[in-house]
């Protein structure tokens, strides 16, 4: 069956793994990425998950077309260095994307002070933008689809109730309980915005590692390239390099794991709502905007981690550390101002933060619609 947008039917109406939290995988024979390809009509995932702490590649299993290598598949992970500086830090949204953005977006809009005061409503001085399409795309176009798509409507997450999880000395061990309780919590979040989206997809899987990992989306070690995270659209899974987040983070950074793993759930969310493959519909009908919308679904996934981030903001509770928020969300993601325009495939720091605070402060999908934003909001 067709849709709007030009291509068959969705990959992820197959049939799909029982969503859940897996245990960290044990070792596993090292395989290369499976060569590049389109998604395979035929492959299935099979009706049970492989054993806990086996991940494994299933053979004939649909999954994004690849590009480059791990350090290509847009993740959240560490930017170069600077030229002449310390390392700055920065998680790149990793929804193994083999398909998007180019353009070049032009501003990084640097954010105010925040409220430290702990108000009843988060707020921090800066961005509360809802974007407006601009022009109007072709009805029924993959265009028309990006900019109008039904989850924008689909309000706030509610408040939440979610204690934050110490994160102890950031061993595996540590890391696994924080992640399965903010996890929890992210399904509970987002569920019922799915529903009001006419959305009913199982809740995704979690793999927290520090071995090497298998998946539809080509292997990975621990400490490999500068990968801190990613989901993979070819089972909806998540996946979180322990290792790397604690040589990134240690374990008294938690606000950032927060928006680490709300961003990479943020690409599950494109990947429900059908933006990400309506996207990779429409690069393929404009490659010479690959750059650009490779920025605008990065900072759009942050995007939605700030709205994640404003429910669970009273219960986590963060509202008497907004100014601590804001310079994680600011300072702590995106592309590092050195990386050469043509390989800007995330957004500036500063992009990213706009967009992580707007989430927060407007607190509705609805603040992000990146596809409709102007251009140099998404530098």
């Amino acid at each position: 069956m067709s849709t709007p947008y030009g291509y068959g039917g969705r990959p992820q109406d197959r049939p799909a793994p029982p969503p859940g939290v897996l245990p960290p995988p044990q070792q596993t024979q090292w395989r290369p990425a499976p060569p590049p390809g389109q998604y395979s009509p035929q492959g299935q995932y099979p009706q049970q998950v492989p054993q806990y702490g086996q991940p494994q590649q299933y053979p004939g299993q649909w999954g994004p077309p690849q590009y480059g290598g791990p350090n290509q598949f847009n993740g959240f992970q560490p930017p170069p260095p600077r030229r002449g500086g310390a390392i700055r830090l920065a998680l790149l949204g990793f929804g193994v994307v083999a398909v998007l953005g180019i353009a070049l977006a032009v501003i990084g809009v640097l954010l105010g002070g925040g409220d430290s005061t702990d108000t009843a409503t988060p707020q921090i001085s800066g961005p509360s933008v809802v974007p407006t399409p601009t022009t109007t795309a072709p009805e029924g176009s993959a265009e028309d689809y990006l900019v109008n798509a039904p989850i924008y409507r689909s309000g706030g997450l509610g408040e939440q109730n979610c204690p934050a999880t110490k994160l102890g000395d950031g061993s595996l061990a540590a890391q696994k309980v924080y992640y399965e309780k903010l996890f929890k919590c992210l399904n509970d979040a987002w569920r019922p915005a799915f529903q009001r989206a006419g959305k009913t997809e199982p809740d995704p899987g979690l793999v927290v590692f520090d071995q090497p990992v298998n998946t539809p989306c080509g292997s990975f070690a621990p400490m490999s390239g500068r990968v801190l995270a990613f989901y993979c659209y070819g089972n909806h899974v998540m996946y979180t390099d322990v290792k790397q987040m604690n040589k990134a983070f240690g374990p008294k950074e938690d606000l950032a794991y927060l928006m680490t793993i709300a961003h990479e759930y943020g690409h599950h969310v494109q990947g429900v709502s059908d933006l990400f493959y309506a996207r990779a519909a429409f690069v393929q009908d404009h490659p010479e905007r690959k750059l650009e919308m490779s920025r605008r679904n990065e900072l759009q996934a942050s995007c939605f981690a700030g709205v994640f981030s404003r429910s669970v903001a009273k219960s986590y509770p963060f509202m008497n550390r907004l100014k601590e928020f804001e310079f994680q969300a600011s300072n702590s993601f995106g592309d590092s101002p050195d990386t050469p325009e043509d390989e800007r495939t995330h957004g500036l720091a500063t992009s990213q933060g706009f967009w992580i605070v707007n989430g927060l402060n407007v607190g509705e999908t609805k603040a992000c619609n990146t596809y409709a934003a102007k251009e140099d909001q998404v530098k």
